[in-house]
């Protein structure tokens, strides 16, 4: 038996505390434990960045970390859908529509964000189109037209079998090479509803349907690019369930059985058997879909009767010696008030949230700091502060600059500015233009505050600096708007989406300003107003506002463009939030809610990023 120094290199050391950083394969002994320890393995389901929206039957590709989805049916109706996009491992980004919206169609499993297919589908269409990383084309047919086929392999190496070509199931399979498909073997049975995953020349394919109704089976199949042959059965039977993997190590999960069960089973392939697993998807569902070429996959979507239109899940199957905590928001102190229109500032741990309005009540004169814990109440605003209440905000707990609206109106003149030290409110010079529903970025000696509007009908594209004494007019913004997010600081800030009317228009617009002047930025996935950011230029999420019902959705920006992220639990717009906090350390509290009144929430969220870290294992000496 070889050496553990002779295999790894190194012998075992011993040492008072666990390494900060372990590698994988390294192993060390505890003594102040008395154990062996090293990075186990890990198996796991995580949550993902969500769907662009509610989806069933969609193609997917791809690996984890670089997938593409296309197609599939999704609400109204449901009805066929052409949306497509990228995930980046941990987000959904939009690109160019499909040119047929159809679901049920097959795709290239082992494609990629450059060269992936997506073929049949809806109304046993035997359609295929290409994506280069930039466009959609049409390409050779399917010889038979066919929809909820299994599918594998790559753009110029691709297969596809069983599926339903009216009226019934077939066992036919085909060859793709880039350009048109060619016949090969059939499978050994008429199958549809299957799953498949593998390469052109090693492929399997999965459970399924033969043709009684809602019934799904366990049979297997291998084939080796020349024929198919029987493998021993799926440890448990279903059809439209999801799948990734190779003939080596593949997995099968999810489906329905009979009659209509919904699973959230997951079964392994080990290229001899198949065994179910304890790791199970987080909702029993059916008609999604599964991709990656090894152990690592990725599940897109789903249906249930809990969820007939779809879902926007995404998850990620991982098998490693890490632990990957999903990105999430999760539940933090209750706002003191139910209020709509809070300003705030600063991070989690170190914020402020600023008047507001609660139900039924006029504007609150308060302010409340949070330690990400709890609210306290601390300072009275400034003398200055209308009965509007307050807008945005730049700066820290211990520091900012709020705008007002001046004390005295109607009419109100919306120049006021409160300055706040971390102990009491005092009035600011008036800023030289007035506006409401603005927002800001920066801290209290280098704000920035921009958009907003006079009246419903007067939309500003205005920009304002503050120094910490004196406001200066600055570039304006491309578009004239009110209820943006705004995020960053003075000489590299973030203006995302909002509204302008008439006519009244929800935007997808997002500006990035670098001291001097505004440019355009990556289009935000979904127009919406009121909604709030954090972050950097290049580091941002937007969350919540309203599309003009009030929206859970979180979107994050990498400087370039928006993808999806973990949504909020509650609808809401027009809340507090830190504009400078870093996106690991976002909040929103209170704010507008759906319904009908009363309309507002006190519930404040936390978002986390996603984390990895080693599976630190004690390991037995016997």
């Amino acid at each position: 038996m070889a050496a553990y120094k002779d295999l790894v290199g190194q012998k075992i050391t011993v040492v008072t505390s666990n390494p900060p950083e372990p590698k994988t394969g390294q192993m060390w002994y505890n003594s102040t434990d008395g154990v062996l320890r090293g990075l186990g393995v890990t198996t796991a389901w995580v949550t993902g960045g969500t769907y662009l929206d509610k989806v069933f039957g969609v193609a997917l590709g791809g690996p984890v970390s670089a997938a593409i989805g296309a197609g599939g049916y999704g609400p109204p109706g449901p009805s066929s859908q052409n949306r497509a996009a990228e995930y980046d491992g941990s987000g959904w980004t939009t690109i160019s529509n499909i040119n047929t919206a159809r679901g049920s169609l097959g795709s290239s499993k082992q494609g990629t964000q450059t060269a992936f297919w997506v073929a049949g589908g809806s109304s046993q269409t035997g359609k295929t189109e290409e994506w280069n990383g930039s466009s959609w084309s049409e390409d050779g047919d399917l010889n038979t037209g066919r929809r909820l086929s299994g599918t594998a392999g790559s753009l110029t190496a691709g297969l596809a079998f069983g599926g339903y070509a009216s009226p019934a199931g077939t066992a036919n399979s085909e060859e793709y090479n880039g350009t048109s498909w060619s016949e090969g073997d059939n499978l050994g049975a008429s199958i549809y509803y299957n799953t498949g995953f593998g390469s052109q020349t090693a492929a399997i394919s999965a459970c399924g349907n033969t043709g009684s109704p809602d019934t799904g089976v366990n049979n297997s199949y291998q084939y080796d690019g020349t024929s198919w042959t029987s493998l021993p059965n799926v440890s448990y039977s279903q059809q439209q369930g999801g799948s990734h993997g190779n003939t080596s190590e593949g997995f099968v999960y999810g489906g329905s059985g009979s009659p209509s069960t919904y699973q959230n089973t997951t079964s392994e392939w080990s290229g001899t058997a198949w065994s179910t697993i304890p790791q199970t998807l987080p909702s029993p569902a059916r008609a999604w879909n599964g991709s990656g070429p090894g152990t690592s996959g990725l599940q897109l979507g789903g249906s249930s009767p809990a969820l007939p239109g779809g879902t926007t899940n995404t998850n990620e199957f991982t098998r490693n010696t890490n632990v990957v905590t999903a990105a999430t928001w999760s539940a933090g102190a209750n706002f003191p008030t139910a209020s709509s229109q809070v300003s705030g500032a600063g991070p989690r741990d170190a914020a402020i949230g600023i008047g507001g309005y609660p139900e039924g009540s006029p504007p609150t004169n308060k302010s409340y700091e949070y330690n990400g814990v709890a609210w306290s109440a601390e300072a009275t605003l400034n003398p200055n502060t209308g009965t509007s209440g307050v807008e945005a905000t730049a700066g820290t707990q211990t520091a900012c600059i709020n705008a007002q609206n001046t004390a005295g109106g109607p009419p109100y003149q919306y120049i006021a500015a409160g300055e706040y030290d971390g102990s009491s409110w005092s009035n600011a010079n008036n800023r030289p233009s007035g506006s409401y529903a603005n927002a800001a970025a920066g801290t209290l000696t280098a704000g920035l505050f921009f958009g907003g509007a006079t009246s419903p009908s007067v939309q500003l594209n205005t920009t304002l600096s503050y120094d910490g004494t004196n406001w200066t007019a600055e570039e304006s913004l491309s578009t004239a708007r009110r209820g943006m997010g705004g995020s960053g600081i003075q000489t590299a800030a973030l203006g995302t989406a909002g509204y302008t009317n008439p006519p009244a228009t929800f935007l997808t617009n997002t500006e990035e300003y670098g001291g001097e002047s505004w440019t355009n930025g990556g289009a935000l996935l979904v127009a919406t107003r009121d909604g709030r950011a954090s972050g950097t230029q290049t580091d941002s999420i937007y969350f919540g506002g309203g599309t003009p019902t009030k929206v859970t959705s979180t979107f994050g920006y990498d400087g370039t463009s928006w993808s999806t992220k973990p949504s909020l639990a509650t609808a809401r717009s027009l809340f507090g939030s830190g504009a400078t906090s870093p996106v690991g350390a976002a909040w929103g509290a209170a704010g507008y809610y759906p319904g009908s009144s009363p309309n507002r929430t006190n519930t404040t969220e936390h978002f986390t990023e996603e984390s990895t870290t080693g599976n630190i294992t004690d390991f037995s000496t016997e």
